[in-house]
């Protein structure tokens, strides 16, 4: 199993992301406790995001809507 796990610091919404290269699997934790998994993206989507300058958005504008993001 190889994952992989950033920290956001940019970010007041999202605490961390994680990323599972054997399945494609993406953990994103928000600030709030909540946590989703997003399915089948690939790692420079979740690498991106957590480096941007604002991670929240980049989620809500490239992630949420593009690929399968589920409550876990």
């Amino acid at each position: 199993m190889s994952i992989t796990s950033w920290e956001t610091p940019n970010s007041s919404n999202i605490a961390a992301v994680g990323y599972d290269d054997d399945t494609r699997t993406g953990t994103i934790t928000f600030r709030s406790g909540e946590t989703y998994i997003v399915d089948s993206v690939d790692r420079g989507v979740l690498e991106e995001m957590a480096s941007s300058p604002s991670p929240g958005s980049y989620f809500a504008r490239h992630v949420k809507n593009t690929y399968r993001v589920r409550k876990a």
